[in-house]
């Protein structure tokens, strides 16, 4: 009897060392648990910062592109304008040196009946 209670001793003691090994153990699975669920709301959180990052960045480049694009449509309107002047001077600038090449080549028709007069007068 003796040596069946000394063996149930020994297998008590053998199981109290297991569940002591499976208490270490569950404490440490725990404790990783923990460790990986605040891991994974810290990388949630940096995953949604990054996203709101993102998103307002895109917002400002698309504003940023808008009013790039409203003012080079301002400037190419203005340039437009400013061609349509430049076309207008030129346009009366051609009309005036056409009137000055038709006004001269009447004074040089002018001057030269006026020499041929001179030229015939001065022969008699």
């Amino acid at each position: 009897m003796w040596t069946k209670e000394r063996a149930l001793d020994q297998s008590l003691a053998q199981s109290k060392l297991q569940l002591a090994a499976a208490k270490d153990q569950i404490v440490q699975e725990t404790q990783r648990s923990s460790t990986l669920e605040r891991d994974i709301i810290a990388l949630k959180d940096s995953i949604e910062a990054t996203q709101k990052a993102a998103a307002a960045e895109a917002a400002r480049l698309s504003a940023e592109k808008t009013s790039q694009t409203n003012h080079l449509e301002v400037d190419i309107i203005a340039a437009r304008e400013q061609i349509k002047n430049w076309q207008a001077a030129i346009t009366e600038r051609d009309t005036k040196l056409a009137n000055l090449n038709q006004d001269l080549a009447a004074t040089r028709q002018r001057l030269q009946e006026a020499i041929k007069k001179l030229t015939a007068a001065g022969a008699r």
